[in-house]
């Protein structure tokens, strides 16, 4: 009892692993798809299982009926064939014993030839009577024991005449068979017409026929005194099943027990010959007395259905052949409307799926896809998100949520921008004392080594920094107002680092009438001079260019000086340097950086670009304003 509840307890665990298992990958899959296949499987399984079912049930059906109606068919051909049997049969007995046969077969050697003519015509007007409305009997025959014709019936002009082998075989059979009716088939190998009138060479061959054949017994003393052939068209047995339809490629025909083509409406199944296959005769005389008259057997290969009726008295099978292409022909019908029922369902069940899975998925993704911009710092996206259920809710939370941190997060932003421009302003408004010591150091220098000839244009510069720097006018400077200044400040430098440095402009003329905001370019050409070319023995240059590109401004200030390392580039946009004492404004690079970005949005800014002992550059990125 104890191993079993442990084995019970080991069952619930692998159960629970294998379960947790498969949550874990269906957790995996997302919701929409999730539901889709829920939906399909709870739609679209049970109409496969019973549609499969449905099938196998109409497979069935449809073998089963078509096993009965082609069993009733045969029987029903069978019952037919054998009344017409029976009514030759009666009209060969009326015809032995008629007075005119027995007279003529007993008395043949005492009659001249005109009255052997007389009994013929006489015979022939009688069985004109009889067969008038029977086209198909052709010729009524009658033997002598020495085997002299008689035609009782049929054309004169085209007499029937059977080969010498068929014929002896067949009246020794009939008398041993002494009176009992005997079929036989025949075709145009066995018979021949020879035309009365024309020479042996020319014959007319008629159709396959059927021989009625019969020993005549005398009344008087029961010996045979001769044989009666009667000559049907095989067409006239045929004629009753050949507008039968029992499926495509189906064939009807008739054999004897020795396997010999009674009669056939497929002129490939051959009267008078051998059926091409011997297993279905030997089938057909193992089922005589059996109950079913139904069975499957291979022909050629091919599978068939096979139906017989059983005609005792002739010892002849009525015989259908149904092949399962037929049969599966009209179960793959069945099984087609199947498959499109079930394919117009299964796409009908996935687009119900579908479009009821997006009232999930895609405010679901919508939700997700905001929240995701928001992480990426974007706080201007909303959700438009009318509907009143569950996910409607939600997405309303998260529109005021976002609305109350992006208002935040503005005030904070405004807060810091109105800091760090009260900073800016402060700073440019200072004057740098250093700056201005060594400046008038210079210009005492000058005055005294050169008797005052550059002083004025030294101070003109000095003025018009001094104005740049104090704030007057708008933030905003044209970019030709920018590079003017930029020129007075390197003036200015030039006199400081005599033959030090040399500055090149390349500005497009197309830009000059942008506006850029005010002490832009001074900080970073300022670090030019004083960290690349400053440490320099020889001289240095900057190349400072400007240019339109791609709907935004580029400033990019280049030097051949000292470059920047590696781990200094990496926090110099993080960091300013306040250490050198020299700077003009007091502005540093990052303090540069900060303000386009401010004014300007995250996408704008600046770039720097280095290589030690090789060169540096500077690359600023602005909007363009008119």
């Amino acid at each position: 009892m104890y191993s079993f509840f442990a084995f019970l307890r080991r069952l619930k665990k692998i159960f629970n692993s294998v379960l947790i298992n498969i949550v874990s990958i269906i957790r995996n899959i997302k919701i929409q798809q999730r539901l889709i296949l829920i939906l399909i499987m709870l739609s679209v399984v049970p109409l496969v299982i019973t549609s499969i079912f449905s099938y196998n049930q109409s497979s069935s059906a449809i073998r089963s009926k078509t096993s009965t109606y082609s069993s009733q068919v045969m029987n029903q051909v069978g019952v037919n064939i054998e009344r017409e049997l029976n009514r030759l049969e009666n009209d060969s007995i009326e015809i032995e014993f008629s007075s005119l046969t027995q007279n003529v077969l007993t008395n043949i050697k005492n009659m001249s030839a005109w009255e052997i003519e007389i009994v013929q015509l006489t015979m022939k007007e009688n069985l004109v009577k009889k067969f008038s409305f029977l086209h198909d009997v052709s010729d009524v025959l009658l033997y002598t024991n020495d085997r002299r014709r008689i035609v009782a019936y049929g054309d004169r002009s085209f007499k029937l005449n059977l080969k010498k082998e068929f014929l002896d075989t067949y009246l020794k059979e009939l008398e041993e068979k002494e009176g009992t009716p005997v079929w036989k088939s025949s075709n145009i190998d066995v018979e021949e017409r020879l035309v009365k009138f024309a020479t042996s060479a020319e014959q007319m061959n008629k159709s396959d026929c059927i021989l009625l054949g019969r020993a005549v017994l005398s009344l008087e003393t029961r010996e045979i005194i001769g044989t009666l052939l009667i000559r049907t068209n095989e067409r006239y047995f045929s004629n009753i099943y050949r507008n039968i339809d029992m499926g495509k490629n189906a064939d009807i025909f008739v054999v004897d027990s020795d396997g010999i083509v009674v009669s056939s409406r497929n002129t490939k199944i051959p009267v008078a010959k051998q059926y091409k296959d011997q297993m279905l005769i030997k089938e057909l005389l193992n089922r005589t007395g059996s109950q079913d008259k139904t069975f499957n057997m291979s022909i050629d290969g091919k599978k068939y259905m096979i139906a017989f009726s059983y005609l005792k008295d002739a010892d002849w099978f009525v015989v259908s052949t149904i092949p399962y292409s037929y049969l599966n022909a009209e179960v793959k019908g069945i099984l087609t409307n199947i498959m499109l029922l079930v394919m117009g369902c299964s796409v009908l069940a996935v687009l119900l799926s579908y479009i009821f899975t997006l009232t999930l998925s895609k405010p679901l993704k919508r939700l997700i896809n905001t929240m995701n911009e928001v992480k990426r710092g974007n706080l201007s996206v909303s959700i438009i998100d009318n509907s009143t259920d569950e996910i409607g809710e939600v997405v309303g939370n998260f529109n005021t949520m976002l609305n109350e941190i992006k208002n935040l997060m503005e005030s904070v932003k405004l807060n810091e921008k109105q800091k760090r421009e009260a900073e800016i302003k402060i700073l440019q408004a200072q004057i740098n004392p250093h700056f201005l010591s060594n400046t008038l150091n210079t210009v005492k220098w000058l005055a005294g080594a050169q008797k005052a000839h550059n002083i004025e244009a030294l101070v003109s510069s000095l003025i018009k920094l001094l104005h740049v720097s104090m704030g007057k006018g708008d933030d905003f400077i044209t970019m030709g107002e920018e590079v003017e200044y930029i020129k007075s400040y390197i003036n200015i430098q030039e006199y400081r680092y005599y033959d030090k440095f040399r500055v090149v402009f390349e500005i497009e003329e197309d830009i000059l009438d942008y506006k850029v905001l005010r002490f832009l370019i001074q900080p970073v050409v300022e670090n030019a001079i004083i960290h690349g070319i400053g440490p320099m023995t020889e001289q240095g240059l900057i190349s400072i260019k400007g240019f339109k590109y791609n709907d935004v401004l580029k400033i990019r200030v280049t030097d051949n000086g000292e470059g920047i390392p590696r781990e200094r580039l990496c926090k110099i946009l993080t960091v300013d340097d306040y250490e050198n004492k020299s700077k003009f404004s007091g502005i540093g690079i990052n303090n540069v950086n900060e303000r386009i970005q401010i004014n300007f949005g995250d996408e704008f800014g600046l770039h720097i670009e280095s290589v030690p002992k090789l060169y540096t550059t500077v690359e600023l990125t602005l909007p363009i304003i008119s």
